[in-house]
């Protein structure tokens, strides 16, 4: 029971350790950074509580109060509007820098960062307006400061939310982007918890050093870092990263359900995680202007916090030959137990094979739960925003999986395999796949490290005593399997609090492969316990799984503090008068009350041929709106290739009614992979995205009355679909108003579509 008390503590350890600080008031210390001041901030910005994205009036206001903020602070403010494409979306974003006289050492600023922009269905307070806020308050406290080694740059950074075109901008032709060493992002995924730091520069050795010695309650790990390089998603970084900038990125992500909707307000916006943000960004701004320029050695470092007390790190470069030694000194400690026949090889292999096998059937187990989850609408798609209002039994169900069937497999393994067999199992299991993590991504591997290394620490009392070198004591073996069980908890714990706010539903069965894996090492202890308390273990946790799944199955998917995202789209075809509705949600079930507004069909539609999106679909009237023109300027045969005759064309869109955004999608046939934009005075050439059938889009945002110019090459005649959308709906605003109470729109939110097909001929323009 004393591994299962420690666990307890480990568990309340980390809630603790994991609150966000209280938030200073507006009278703090002058020099302090305070959160009540950063809202103070952001709510005397005009549009700061309206949806503002790229391009909108809204965004120029906000735009506008930003820089007589800065201005009035005594910074040098200069606006750059640069059009510019990134993966198949172009747009013209206008980014604000600022910086005081450009003084101290000629290269090596330090560039701040965080966008202004929000998604065309919220406000946008916490993404990004909390960091907005934080910077100028970091800029009020900087301008009261001595020069420092290096200079601060200030950017606020247009079109994030568009596709990062604003920092692709910068980085791009801004006369400042070459004096960057290096950077600090901020952003945020939800309205509240922690600010964790979870992408550093390549080359990050001396990074963690600063971090190390300027935050006092660090909250990182090198394996949040080596994860989320594999994942799609993107943030400003990502482009300061391709620049080649050193730095930071944080964001705090928590109530992730009003993240990207109308209820990310400031209402919403939490103080606490303001406040910590606030910390660590001047904490971080001001150790990089201070410190020395980094060598050229690109190091990097596996790195991880201790309850947000303290950094442990070391290089990456020693993951390998450190998981070597730990597999040596257990192949000996290994060597010697089966000497002194407290152990034999058949023994671990058969522990081995019942433990991987309780590992898979849990897993599985906990996917298959998932999956009927789904099916039967208490939990959403995984091609959606898969969180629900009350995750809290799922949590309980995951975790108990694993424990439920490690348990059945010590009890049948008690006879069998016996106590040593069982540790050498899971001890050599976890030194194999720490030398093999090490090898492959070493800043991922430090759980399983850890974890070996406390199995080789725990056994060293029972090595002594098989050598002789001890009198026997029935602790030796409960040390042996207690120290690596509770070093892989204290290390696991504060990650999965993570995981689910960052993946949804997905975290469940992979919470319940790594807590499994961590349970390998309490099967040994369980082994040594009566046949009593092994019973109530089993029973207990089953009872946790099927409370779990139970209590899930009957709370509501959805609340008004966590609602469904709702979308009501109205698409009009005025070539052919065909008109319908298009409605997106989460769960894939059309809420009752919007079903009866419409002739909705029974099964989900994609939002237009090769799309990934679905909804709900149903007639509509036809309404007198203006379809979108393309007009061929030109169409020049091209020398054949191997590929065929191509035809260069020239192009010209526009928006006869006057939509900011555009998407033309190109068939497969057409062989469409780049495009040259130009509007205004600015051009530049895109790299389309490519749709799982094939065929090419290419989305103009923020596009102008007067339209924009392309130029493709294509293959031959091909059929172009053309969309300009519009937010809010010319028709449909009575099924809008009927989603209930916990429903909301999200990202792009509720659209006026008009589409149209446009052939492309070659003889065209001749």
């Amino acid at each position: 029971m004393l591994a299962f008390l420690g666990m307890g503590l480990l568990v309340a350890a980390t809630l603790v350790a994991h609150r966000p600080p209280p938030p200073l008031p507006s009278d703090a210390p002058f020099e302090e950074l305070s959160a009540a001041r950063v809202k103070a901030a952001l709510s005397s910005l005009s549009a700061a509580d309206r949806p503002h994205p790229l391009g909108s009036p809204d965004d120029a206001r906000m735009r506008r109060s930003i820089a007589d903020r800065l201005q009035a602070l005594g910074y040098s403010t200069a606006l750059q509007t640069q059009l510019t494409c990134r993966e198949g979306t172009c747009g013209a974003p206008t980014n604000i820098i600022a910086s005081r006289e450009m003084r101290g050492d000629a290269g090596g600023a330090v560039l701040l960062a965080a966008h202004y922009d929000s998604v065309p269905a919220g406000p946008g307070a916490s993404d990004d307006g909390a960091g907005v806020g934080t910077l100028l308050e970091i800029a009020r406290i900087m301008a009261s400061r001595p020069p420092a080694r290096h200079p601060l740059i200030l950017l606020f950074s247009d079109g994030e939310e568009a596709g990062l075109l604003g920092a692709q901008a910068f980085v791009q032709t801004h006369p400042l982007a070459h004096r960057i060493q290096s950077a600090v992002n901020l952003e945020s995924r939800g309205t509240s918890g922690s600010s964790l730091m979870f992408e550093t520069g390549t080359a990050n050795a001396w990074l963690m050093d600063l971090y190390a010695r300027s935050i006092p309650r660090p909250m990182t790990n090198s394996l949040f870092y080596t994860v989320y390089k594999l994942l799609p998603n993107d943030t400003d970084f990502t482009v300061f990263k391709e620049a080649g900038y050193q730095g930071y990125n944080f964001a705090f992500i928590g109530r992730v359900g009003l993240y990207h909707t109308a209820l990310d307000d400031l209402a919403h916006a939490s103080s606490s995680s303001i406040q910590q943000q606030g910390d660590n960004a001047l904490g971080t701004v001001s150790a990089l202007m201070s410190a020395p320029a980094p060598s050229a050695a690109r190091e990097e470092d596996v790195f991880f916090d201790v309850l947000t007390r303290t950094l442990v790190r070391w290089p990456a470069a020693a993951a390998l030959p450190l998981g070597a030694l730990i597999a040596i000194v257990l192949g000996v400690e290994l060597a010697v137990l089966a000497r002194a026949r407290m152990l034999a090889a058949r023994t671990a292999l058969l522990g081995l094979i019942a433990m991987l096998g309780a590992l898979a059937l849990s897993t599985a187990l906990s996917a298959g739960m998932l999956a009927g989850m789904i099916s039967v609408g208490k939990v959403p798609s995984l091609h959606a925003a898969s969180w629900i209002a009350h995750p809290a039994p799922m949590h309980l169900a995951a975790a108990a999986l694993p424990l439920w069937l490690m348990a059945i497999a010590s009890g049948w393994l008690r006879g069998r395999s016996g106590f040593w067999g069982l540790w050498a199992a899971a001890s050599s299991f976890y030194a194999l796949l720490a030398v093999l993590v090490a090898a492959i991504a070493p800043g991922a591997g430090f759980v399983l490290l850890l974890t070996a290394a406390g199995a080789v620490l725990g056994a060293v009392p029972a090595v002594l005593r098989a050598l002789r070198l001890l009198p026997v004591s029935a602790w030796m073996m409960d040390s042996a399997a207690l120290v690596p069980a509770l070093v892989s908890f204290a290390i696991v714990f504060p990650m999965l609090g993570f995981l689910y706010a960052a993946l949804g539903s997905p975290a469940w069965p992979i919470s319940t492969l790594t807590l499994g894996l961590c349970a390998m090492s309490l099967a040994a202890l369980m082994s040594l316990a009566s046949h009593g308390a092994r019973r109530l273990i089993v029973w207990v946790s089953a009872v946790g799984v099927v409370a779990g799944a139970g209590l899930t199955l009957v709370s509501p998917t959805y609340s008004a503090e966590w609602p469904e995202r709702v979308d009501v789209e109205y698409w009009l075809e005025p070539d052919s008068g065909e008109a319908h509705y298009f409605v997106t949600c989460d769960s894939m079930h059309l809420p009752a009350p919007l079903a009866t507004k419409a002739q909705f069909g029974p099964a989900a539609h994609p939002r237009f041929p090769g799309s990934s999106k679905r909804g709900f679909v149903a007639p509509a009237p036809a309404t007198t709106l203006a379809a979108p023109e393309l007009t061929v300027s030109s169409a020049t045969p091209l020398a054949r290739s191997d590929s065929g005759q191509r035809v260069h064309y020239e192009l010209h869109l526009r928006s006869a009614r006057g939509a900011p955004r555009a998407t033309l999608v190109f068939p497969a046939s057409a062989g469409v992979r780049e495009a040259r934009v130009a509007w205004g005075e600015g051009s530049a050439e895109a790299r389309l995205y490519t749709l799982p059938s094939g065929a090419t889009l290419l989305q103009l945002l923020g596009l102008p009355a007067a339209g924009a110019d392309l130029g493709i090459d294509a293959a031959g005649p091909a059929a172009v679909q053309i969309y300009d959308e519009s937010r809010g709906l010319s028709e449909g605003e009575t099924i809008a108003r009927a989603r209930p109470p916990a429903t909301t729109s999200s990202q792009d939110g509720d659209l006026t579509v008009v589409h149209r097909t446009v052939p492309l001929n070659p003889a065209a323009g001749r």
